[in-house]
C-alpha cells in the first residue's frame, strides 16, 4: 500500500503542477516501500539526491510560472522552496552520520509536501 494515496483534493488545478507534485508522492512512496521491504539502506540517500534534484526543477517551474503571473506572494513561495531544499540536504546528512532515521525523515518530507501544496499552493490556484 502506498504511503501517500493522491487524492483530488490535492490538485491545484495547473495540470503540470499537479503532475509534479503527483511524481513528488511517486518517490515518497518509493522510499515508503524500499523501507518496508527492509531495503531503506540501499535507498535513503539515492532517493534524497533524487528528491532534492527534482525540487529544484519543480520549484524553479513553479516560480517561473507564479513569476509570470504576478503572484504577491511569490517571495512566501520561494522562502519555503528554499527552506525544504536546505532540510533535505540536511536530513541526508543526518541519516548518513546516523543521527536521523529513515521513518523520520519520510514523516518529515510528507507532512511538509502535503501542507505545502494544500495551503500555500492552492493559494494560486485562483490566477489559473
Amino acid at each position: 500500500m502506498a504511503y501517500i494515496v493522491w487524492k483530488d483534493s490535492f490538485n491545484i488545478g495547473v495540470k503540470e503542477m499537479d503532475d509534479q507534485h503527483k511524481l513528488f508522492a511517486s518517490y515518497i512512496n518509493e522510499l515508503y516501500e524500499a523501507m518496508q521491504l527492509g531495503k531503506e539502506a540501499d535507498v535513503v540517500a539515492p532517493l534524497l539526491d533524487k528528491l532534492t534534484d527534482y525540487s529544484k526543477t519543480h520549484f524553479a517551474a513553479e516560480e517561473k510560472m507564479l513569476k509570470y503571473n504576478n503572484y504577491p506572494m511569490l517571495k512566501t513561495q520561494i522562502k519555503q522552496h528554499e527552506y525544504f531544499v536546505s532540510e533535505l540536504i540536511s536530513l541526508k546528512c543526518s541519516y548518513q552520520n546516523k543521527t536521523q532515521t529513515a521513518q523520520n525523515m519520510l514523516l518529515f518530507v510528507k507532512d511538509w509536501l502535503l501542507h505545502h501544496i494544500t495551503t500555500e499552493d492552492l493559494k494560486y490556484a485562483e490566477l489559473f
